[in-house]
């Protein structure tokens, strides 16, 4: 057994749930938070949210996934390393 058990979960939660959050807060507050060229804010009728709150918006619909992702690997590490540890 490896010094570390727990590294492989934590790389794999880390590249699908830490990484995306950093990338998301990085972007929200170094975008611009109104459109461009006057356009309408918000969401509807023509208009779109700025590009700060896209980012988030954006998020909201890859967090289910990128969960469920790395609830996947999670268990995929697990039974890799049951299989590992159980050979003669």
């Amino acid at each position: 057994m490896s010094r570390h058990p727990f590294r492989p979960y934590a790389v794999a939660l880390g590249v699908l749930w830490g990484l995306p959050l950093l990338l998301v807060v990085g972007l929200h507050f170094s975008l611009p938070t109104t459109n461009p060229g006057g356009q309408c804010s918000g969401i509807g009728f023509g208009c779109t949210p700025p590009p700060a709150d896209a980012v988030v918006l954006l998020a909201m619909f890859a967090a289910p996934v990128l969960l469920l992702a790395g609830l996947v690997v999670c268990i995929v590490i697990a039974v890799v390393r049951a299989r590992r540890r159980s050979r003669p």
